[in-house]
This record gives structure tokens, C-alpha cells and sequence, in this order.
């Protein structure tokens, strides 16, 4: 949805003025172009009668900024908190390699993004649009509302919209390449070609772009990998392999007797009285093997005097082949007795005669009387830990992801010559998005054979260990050290050591494809009616309607099918019945099969009322049904813009906005995530259900603002504010543990009034934090959430300095309030009334810096520019302080703030070709320490460190 503004004598101040603060390089890239299109509203004008706050960031901005990454881009804006894009599985879960948008911290689901002002659909796997798919070769600016919106675009616009532009005016070739030099890292690279047309009545634009960004080992970084004490969060679990087990004293009876794998002290621990704590984080990456392409290509035609033609097709994609992870995970999941053969539930049965086990008696370290009744696991272990993944390589186990886009878009507009030239623009627009995701897990069935020696795809008979039948060793003996330090085991013995025969038929891939798609039919209107004006010219209006479908569905490969494979004997069992479905693997849950869509139909109407020649209003109004249990919204806004004096213009607007739930939220169906659980010592699963009695969210929003314009200096202040009503989120999966098990007091296991959510957590046997399994949250319509701040810019040129200009610039956003009524479960109260704001909710409402900003001072002299930018993330306060993650440790309560400087130059050569060099984070700052996986935290932190980049584009 866009609006045509003509530059038709505006001056570039008056167009960064319209626009909020753009800055002098941007205002001068968007006088460069012909055509200016102003995000946020329908009606045709010119820019100073823009009422609202957008920031424009143009292609020549972004070179002189060392030309970002768009994930980069994003998360130097002050506006927008809480990015995803940094290529680590704990940030990311399974959609590494995309990026989002989440401006006011507000949740990326809630921007809405836009590419040439159309619609673009989410990113399957995920509630937002990944921007990494947007054609970078291809954009000529970027434009930030930073308003609700959804009186104008509808639904998503809740915190504001992000549009992607495409260039203007090219007309030739343009080739570029640049080179990221990273510490520990092979470097990061991209090429980029672009070709222009420009014909008399016509124009083309294609383009073509390649991105890898290579893999860093969390080994690289010294502050990823942190002591136990240092970092009790910091990818330490006690679940591990070696680990923990039970033994019993007679055939028949309980395993009781706890056992610890003697081989801990040697090459993992340290040893906890909950088990053998063992380092995962090292298996991890901070940044993943990625590959990123993009085909994009437009046209425009002058059909006739009043008719123009557009359409533009993009491709683009990307794929993490071999995402680096933990060897195995700790199980969730335990065969039935059928196949353990042993009465004791939520456990793996080791036979006396398992080798590895037997190994241990050999070697002194369990008696023989001891070891002949078996062996018993529980969750204080898991299948494959220290000694690594040999079925990957020998370290960790490599997932895949694959993510990949088509999208076309078409449309006519014109204008009619009757009732003084009404404007039309019609167009259609549809988007297809799909993933291929692939994690290896353990199947319960195969595994619990195989440690009863009747494991193989090839295992004839009942004899264990022979006629093709293998053994799987649980316990230390067949790991020959610690592969990530080096450390050997003295009770190795290689003849126990798993097979890669034996791995092979453990493991299995937790694989599903989702496909996301949309289509969109918009027919928009715009005129004046010259009958009615308020002295400073005629009333002008805009309406129209949109049609919109989306669809969405997931299939899943037979194992991780529900339907399927309910039980976790599936894998072993044909047609295996069971209580609980929890599906085939140890760890992940099994998932269901779907395809849901639902279809939109809206109508807006917007009026601009010129009231004198210093005051104009605008006011719209938009109407959208759902249908079926969502229904139907209304939303109004009203926007003010008064030129007080020359140097001096006021700005004001107010409306309702609003969100509709996606499909897979209000559908009966469930997909698990995963979360480390501080009282149960690791990560657990949570199995998140969407809710068909969901209603849409909404909000009420106002900004209030100023701009100011001395000579060279341009400065714009607004306050803006939300107030949430019934934001649909998931419960939170901790505020459920942490009520039952609350930090330093007794549980609530036995309390009547928490019964029912008590019955949310499945437990491996009695209630007790340590033997969580599994939690189920739902999708509601939260507390509500009042949130306020305030936005600064500022830019200043001091002309003919040593014959050149210099310029000076600061951009920053300040968070008044982010305050969430109390949450309330089952009928407890499980978070009060909390205001977020200088805080890291990790679990719920994510990192939310007080201040955001940054500044920049620039010298320009002919073909040469310099910039130093300083860039400032506040400090946080974990809010997890409350709960036992701090209680005898005050390590990482305070994560402190962020300061990072950038250096770039940037040259104009000879034979059309630019040269720019650029030293990001030029002390080396590292990222400030969080009690999370990786020692940080990925939303607004950056874990490179000093890195080099050069850039080159030449034009043919």
C-alpha cells in the first residue's frame, strides 16, 4: 500500500523534515530519485503534509554506513528491540538463518513488512516475515512507520511497518562484492549484480545476489564457553553421557541404588549431587554455515497516457545444511515395559550382560553382584555426550534447515479523466514460502533394543548380540575422551565403542515441511472533491478494499507424525498402542499433519483535510472480517500536522490498531519447543497448543511530536505510547514451573488449589522439580501491556570545514514503560504486575533496553567520506533474579550495556567504481555476559567482535 509523492519544488530539508529525521544523506538520496513513496498512507501529496513519524534509510546511507547486512540494518535502528537473525539454534529455535523485525520490542509478529508497499507472507515455522529473504541487490531505501498502522494496511501494522523499496533510475550494470574478515571464522562474503533498463516508456530491473556467512565455533570465543561457576546456564546440564544411573539388588524388585559413571571426574563434570554436569556449548556454533540467494526482476510500463503496468518477481532462499548441536539430548521420552521388560516406567533397562557394563566390572568399578541385575537410566543422562557424535563426524550431530520464497506481484494504476482525474491502482500479489527442517534424535524403541543387544536393522532371532543384533553401550567405556578438550578416559576399552552401524539405527530425522502462502487482491481509489475545501485547498480522499487468503500446512515424515507413530515403542512396535502420544523419539514430541487458511475481506476510507495553509488533518478508517470465531475489527485514525512557524512543525496522531491470530494459533494442534528449565537443571520440552476460542488483539496508540529546522541543523522529538489489549501470546511454560516449584519454598505438588496446574507438567514419575518431563502451554490472550517512550534525532552539516562538510548525527529511543498486568493460569497467580523495561525476560517478554541509540560524525570532501558511528544498547536486569537461577550465584543478574564503535571510508575511483572499508566494533568489544547458552544475549548483542569488511561496486 503506497503513496506517490512528487517532488515537485520540495526541497530535501523539507522532505527529511516530512519525514521525521532521515538525516542529510538520506533526505539527499531521496531527492535524487523521481518519485518518493512515503509509507503510511493512500492519498497522493507531497511530503510536507506527512503527519506521521517514518524514518528513510537510502542506499547511499547504508554505503556510508560499511553497507550492512539487512539483519545488521535492522538492529541498528533504536526503534526496533529484540532481533532475530544471529545464526545460533537458542536464538533462532529451528529457523536459523532468517531475521525479523520487532520494532517497540512489541514481538517481531506485530511489524508489519512490506516490500513496494504489498503484503509478504511469514515465514513458515515462524509468526514473522523473514527480511533475510528480501532481494538486498534490489532495494533502494528503506522506510520505518513507526505508528500502529492498521487503519491503513490492516492487520500485523500493530507496531508499525517496515517497507522495502526497490531502486529507481538504474540504468546499466552494477557488480559488487564485499568481504567480511572474522577471527575464527573462514568470513562472510556476498556478490550482488544489478541491471537497469530505462526506456522511454518503460523500465526494467533485475537482479541477482549470493550471501554465505561461515560457520564460528563457540570455541572461537572465550566468553562463550564458561565455567560451571561462572555460568551454571551456560550450555551445563546434568544430563549427560557419562551420567547417572540406578542399580537394584535383586531381579524383580525397583531400581533404587544410584550409580555414577566413574569416568565423570576424568573427562567431563564436575560432578553435582544431582549427577555428572556435562558442557554442551562447545559442540554449538555462534554463527552457522549459511547460504543465502536471491533472483528479483521488475518492469514498468506506460500502457497509455494515464495507464502504467508494474510487476515484479522475486526468488530468493537459503540453507543451513549442517547446524551444529549437542552430540544426543537428554531424554524426554521412555519405552514401555513391553520393551524394557522391567516394570519400572520412565527409564532405559541395561542387561548384566551389556558390554559396557561389563567392562566396568572388569575394570573394578562396579561389583559383578552389582552389575547382574542390570542397569537402570533415568534423565540424568543421555545417549551421547562428551565423547561426541561419530554417525556426524565425531563432535556434535548436525541438523538442517532449508528455507526458500517465490513471490509475484502485478497491478495496473491510472487515472480516469472524469470527476477531476480519479486515481486507481489495482494489483495482485501472491507469495509461496516453504521449509525443510531435519533434526536428528534417538528413537526410544531402537534405542532400548539395541542396549539389550537386539539393536541393527539386520538383527535376526532373539539372541542378543548375534545374527546381526547389536549392542549400544550407554556408559563411559566406549568413549575414548572428551573430543572438544582433549581429556582421555582410563577405562576406555574400544571393543564396547558404539558402531556407526549401531548409531545409524538409534537415530532418525525429526523432520516436517511447512508451506506458507498468501494471496492479495487490492483495489485502492484516490481523488479530490473540489466542492468541498477548507480554504487551503480541496478535501482529498482515498478508499478501497483488499482480499486476502493465507494459507498454511505442515506434513511430517512418519516418525514425527503423530498419526503415524503415536507411541514411543512406534519405531519397534507396529500399530503400538499408549496413553501418552508422545511419539517415537527421546526428546522431541511427535507433531501432527495440517492445513489451515482462512480468507480476509476489508474496506478502508481516508480523508485529508487541508484545514489553512499550516494545519492539515487526515482521518481513515478500516473495516476487516475474518469470519468464524475471529470476526470482525474496525479501526480509526486521525493524524495532525501543524507548520507552527518556518523552523518549528507539530505533529500528532491517535488510533486503534489490531491483530488477528494466525491459523496454527486458533487450530487444535500442537508443536514443541524447547526451553532450559533451571529447576530441573536442563532443557525440558513444552508442547504449545493453539486455541480456538483466540480473539484478535488490539491496541489503542498515540504519538505526539515536534520537528525542528535551524539552517543546517534538523532535530524531531515525538512520544508515543500503547496500550494492548488482550495481546495473544503463548503462557509461559517457566511462570508454570516456577509457581509449582517456587525458588526456596516447598512445591505445591500436594496443594488442591494447584491441582490443575500441576496436571500441565508430566512428570518421570513422582511431582518434583527433577523429574520434569514435559510442560503444555497454551495460546491466549495475555495480560495486558501498556507500553511508552520517547524518539529523538538530530543532524547537523557544518559547511566548507577544510573544504569539505562535516556532519553530525544521533538517533535514540528511550522506553518509559513496558508494564504487563499480573498473568494468571489455571486460577494462580503466576507473574504480578511487572514492568519490564531495563529488563531481559528471556522466557516471555524478551530484551528490553531502557536506552537505544546511536551517533555518528562524518567528514565529506569530494569523492571521499569517513564516519565513525558509536552505538549504545543499555543495560538489563535479568528477570530471572526471583527464582532460584540467582539464588546462591549473582553472577550475570546485571548484564551491562553495550557500546560498540564502527569506522568506514568509503571512496569514489575512477571508471565508475566505489571502494568502501570499513572496521566494525573497532575496540573489540565483547558482548556483555548473560546467564544464557552462549554467555550472551543474541537479541541485542553481536557475537564477532572486531571484524574487517571491504567493499567494492562498479558500474558498467
Amino acid at each position: 500500500m503506497l503513496i506517490n509523492r512528487y517532488l515537485t519544488g520540495a526541497s530535501s530539508i523539507a522532505v527529511a523534515a516530512a519525514l521525521g529525521f532521515a538525516g542529510a544523506a538520506q533526505a539527499q538520496e531521496a531527492a535524487e530519485v523521481q518519485e518518493v513513496v512515503v509509507t503510511g498512507s493512500f492519498i497522493a501529496g507531497t511530503p510536507e503534509n506527512a503527519a506521521l513519524p517514518v524514518n528513510v534509510i537510502g542506499q547511499d546511507e547504508m554505503q556510508k554506513q560499511g553497507s550492512p547486512s539487512t539483519v545488521d540494518l535492522i538492529k541498528s535502528i533504536p526503534a526496533v528491540q529484540g532481533v532475530a537473525g544471529e545464526s545460533n539454534q537458542f536464538g533462532a529455535g529451528q529457523t536459523t538463518g532468517a531475521g525479523s523485525v520487532n520494532l517497540r520490542g512489541l514481538g517481531s509478529e506485530r511489524t508489519l513488512v512490506l516490500m513496494n508497499g504489498r503484503r509478504m507472507a511469514i515465514s513458515p515455522g515462524s509468526i514473522y516475515v523473514d527480511t533475510n529473504m528480501i532481494p538486498s541487490a534490489a532495494i533502494g531505501r528503506v522506510e520505518v512507520l513507526k505508528d500502529g498502522a492498521a487503519a491503513t494496511y490492516g492487520s500485523d501494522a500493530v507496531a508499525g511497518v517496515v517497507n522495502f523499496i526497490t531502486r529507481k533510475n538504474l540504468n546499466g550494470l552494477e557488480v559488487s562484492a564485499g568481504y567480511s574478515l572474522i577471527d575464527g571464522s573462514d568470513g562472510d562474503y556476498n556478490v550482488n549484480a544489478a541491471y537497469g533498463w530505462q526506456g522511454d516508456n518503460a523500465d526494467i530491473l533485475l537482479t541477482a545476489g549470493y550471501r554465505r556467512r561461515s560457520e564460528l565455533s563457540a570455541m572461537d570465543r572465550d566468553y562463550a564457553v564458561r565455567p560451571f561457576n561462572e555460568n551454571p546456564q551456560g550450555g551445563w546440564s546434568t544430563f549427560g553421557n557419562p551420567g547417572l544411573y540406578l542399580t537394584r539388588s535383586a531381579p524383580g524388585t525397583a531400581f533404587t541404588t544410584r550409580f555414577l559413571d566413574p569416568a565423570c571426574a576424568a573427562i567431563s563434570g564436575p560432578v553435582s549431587t544431582s549427577g555428572c554436569q556435562f558442557q554442551y556449548i562447545g559442540f554449538d556454533n555462534l554463527v552457522e554455515d549459511e547460504d543465502h540467494w536471491q533472483l528479483y526482476g521488475e518492469i514498468n510500463v506506460d500502457l497509455t497516457d494515464n495507464t502504467k503496468f508494474h510487476a515484479e518477481a522475486l526468488y530468493s532462499g537459503h540453507v543451513v545444511s549442517a547446524e551444529n548441536s549437542s552430540p544426543s539430548y537428554s531424554p524426554n521420552n521412555f519405552p514401555s515395559s513391553a520393551l524394557t521388560t522391567v516394570g519400572q516406567p520412565n527409564g532405559f533397562f541395561i542387561p548384566g550382560e551389556n558390554p559396557g557394563l561389563q567392562a566396568l566390572v572388569a575394570a573394578g568399578q562396579i561389583s559383578a553382584a552389582q552389575a547382574a541385575n542390570g542397569a537402570f537410566t533415568t534423565v540424568s543422562w543421555r545417549p551421547l555426550g562428551v565423547g561426541g557424535n561419530p554417525l556426524f563426524g565425531g563432535k556434535g550431530k548436525e541438523d538442517k534447515r532449508a528455507f526458500e520464497t517465490y513471490r509475484i506481484s502485478a497491478g495496473l494504476k491510472g487515472k480516469f479523466d472524469f470527476a477531476g482525474g480519479i486515481g486507481w491502482d489495482a494489483a495482485l500479489t501472491y507469495m509461496d514460502s516453504s521449509s525443510d527442517i531435519a533434526t536428528p534424535d534417538v528413537l526410544v524403541g531402537k534405542l532400548q533394543m539395541a542396549m539389550r543387544g537386539l539393536g541393527g536393522d539386520n538383527c535376526t532371532g532373539n539372541t542378543p548380540g548375534q545374527n546381526g543384533c547389536l549392542w549400544f553401550n550407554p556408559f563411559s567405556t566406549g568413549i575414548a575422551g572428551n573430543v572438544l578438550d582433549g581429556r582421555t578416559n582410563p577405562g576406555y576399552v574400544s571393543s564396547t565403542a558404539n558402531s556407526l552401524e549401531v548409531l545409524d539405527y538409534i537415530f532418525d530425522e525429526y523432520a516436517y515441511k511447512i508451506r506458507s502462502q498468501m494471496f492479495t487482491a487490492d483495489l485502492v481509489f484516490n481523488g479530490e472533491v473540489g466542492a468541498i475545501d477548507f480554504g487551503a485547498g480541496p478535501l482529498a480522499w482515498a478508499a478501497g478494499g483488499q482480499y486476502r487468503w493465507s494459507g498454511i500446512e505442515r506434513t511430517n515424515n512418519d516418525f514425527t507424525n503423530i498419526a503415524v507413530s503415536p507411541c514411543a515403542d512406534s519405531s519397534v512396535i507396529s500399530g503400538a498402542t499408549c496413553s501418552a502420544q508422545n511419539g517415537p523419539f527421546s526428546f522431541f514430541g511427535a507433531l501432527a499433519d495440517y492445513d489451515l487458511d482462512y480468507s480476509v475481506g476489508a474496506a478502508f476510507v481516508e480523508l485529508q483535510m487541508p484545514f489553512t495553509d499550516t494545519l492539515t488533518g487526515t482521518l481513515a478508517v478500516r473495516y476487516e472480517d475474518y469470519g468464524g470465531n475471529i470476526g470482525s475489527t474496525t479501526n480509526p485514525k486521525v493524524a495532525l500536522k501543524w507548520q507552527a512557524t518556518d523552523w518549528l512543525a507539530l505533529r500528532a496522531s491517535a488510533g486503534s490498531t489490531f491483530r488477528a491470530p494466525p491459523q496454527t494459533q486458533i487450530a487444535n494442534t500442537a508443536t514443541t519447543s524447547l526451553a532450559y528449565t533451571t529447576a530441573a537443571g536442563g532443557y525440558k520440552a513444552y508442547d504449545l497448543w493453539g486455541n480456538p476460542n483466540l480473539r484478535p488483539e488490539k491496541a489503542d496508540t498515540l504519538n505526539l511530536g515536534a520537528l525542528f529546522e535551524f539552517g543546517d541543523f534538523r532535530a524531531s522529538v515525538d512520544y508515543w505510547k500503547f496500550a494492548f489489549k488482550g495481546p495473544i501470546d503463548n503462557e509461559g511454560g517457566s511462570d508454570i514451573v516456577n509457581a509449582v516449584f517456587p525458588a526456596g519454598q516447598p512445591n505445591h505438588c500436594n496443594d488442591p488449589s494447584y491441582a490443575a496446574l500441576v496436571s500441565r507438567i508430566s512428570f518421570t514419575g513422582t511431582c518434583s522439580a527433577t523429574n520434569i518431563n514435559r510442560v503444555r502451554i497454551n495460546y491466549i490472550n495475555s495480560p495486558d501491556v501498556d507500553t511508552s517512550g520517547i524518539d529523538f534525532s538530530a543532524s547537523y552539516t557544518a559547511r566548507d570545514v577544510f573544504g569539505g562538510d562535516m556532519n553530525f548525527g544521533v538517533d535514540m529511543t528511550y522506553v518509559l514503560e513496558y508494564e504487563v498486568d499480573e498473568a494468571m493460569i489455571e486460577g494462580i497467580v503466576v507473574a504480578p504486575k511487572t514492568d519490564y523495561v531495563g529488563t531481559m525476560d528471556y522466557l516471555g517478554y524478551g530484551s528490553q533496553p531502557q536506552w537505544k541509540g546511536s551517533a555518528f560524525a562524518e567528514y565529506n570532501r569530494g569523492d571521499h567520506n569517513v564516519r565513525w558511528t558509536v552505538r549504545y544498547v543499555d543495560d538489563m536486569i535479568d528477570t530471572r533474579g526471583g527464582t532460584s537461577t540467582f539464588a546462591t550465584n549473582q553472577n550475570g543478574l546485571k548484564i551491562g550495556a553495550f557500546v560498540t564503535h564502527d569506522l568506514a571510508y568509503r571512496v569514489m575511483l575512477p571508471w565508475d567504481t566505489t571502494l568502501s572499508l570499513s572496521v566494525i566494533n573497532v575496540f573489540d568489544e565483547e558482548p556483555p555476559f548473560a546467564r544464557l547458552d552462549l554467555s550472551y544475549d543474541p537479541f541485542t548483542a553481536n557475537p564477532l567482535g572486531r571484524y574487517y569488511k571491504l567493499n567494492v561496486i562498479k558500474k558498467f
